[in-house]
């Protein structure tokens, strides 16, 4: 694996002319890139150019790229040689790019089967996403918790009435089963002189039909 630091607006391998193996040759070539403190938090594109072709790859977080078969598909000289631009890229502004020579050598005729196509930079940046969420590990909690991502980290906490603490509090005219976990309306079953909680439709009921018995001996 070759190495390039990116350096303000300069790419920098450890040969003048970087070397990507033979004409047709690919899924071997990675390349290190190193940004330097003018590509930090910038998303980095990758643009290999030769005369057939300019294929535009994303370069993952780690850094390590995989050469293109489009960046290989054609002898490259010293003299007529390829380019990789480098190009830095935020909030959808180009920020900073950078050049860098390579070359590729050429050989005899030989038959082989065709690369298949590079993926569109969409398509990696997607695949690059899959991997990220395919790699987290959920983190374990208990049955009724509710998530919260906070500048810590992730925090379990219960939603409203949840077992365990945590969440919110109940208030005046709820309860709470600690058994089944239901919250309900904390009601009172009779009509009484400073009881504020709400009367079942029974109470009212039998508080209507005493007055009625009441008016009726009137």
């Amino acid at each position: 694996m070759q190495t390039i630091q990116l350096n303000g607006y300069t790419a920098v391998a450890r040969e003048p002319l970087l070397r990507l193996g033979t004409r047709d040759s690919y899924g071997t070539e990675q390349l290190q890139i190193l940004p330097g403190e003018d590509w930090q938090g910038l998303v980095i594109i990758a643009t290999f150019v030769t005369p057939d072709s300019a294929t535009r790859m994303v370069v993952p977080g780690d850094g390590v790229l995989n050469v293109p078969p489009e960046a290989t598909a054609c002898a490259l000289t010293a003299a007529a040689p390829g380019r990789i631009v480098f190009t830095g890229v935020a909030e959808g502004v180009r920020r900073i790019t950078a050049n860098l020579g390579y070359q590729v050598s050429d050989h005899a005729p030989a038959e082989s089967d065709a690369p298949a196509p590079t993926p569109t930079e969409w398509e990696q940046y997607v695949t690059q996403l899959q991997a990220v969420v395919n790699e987290a590990v959920p983190p374990a909690g208990q049955p009724g918790q509710v998530l919260t991502k906070t500048e810590d980290g992730n925090t379990w906490t219960y939603p409203a009435g949840g077992g365990g603490g945590g969440g919110y509090t109940i208030g005046a005219g709820l309860r709470l089963d600690p058994e089944s976990n239901i919250l309900s309306v904390d009601t009172a079953d009779a009509v009484e002189q400073d009881n504020t909680r709400p009367v079942t439709s029974a109470a009212v009921f039998t508080t209507v039909g005493n007055i009625d018995a009441l008016l009726a001996t009137i």
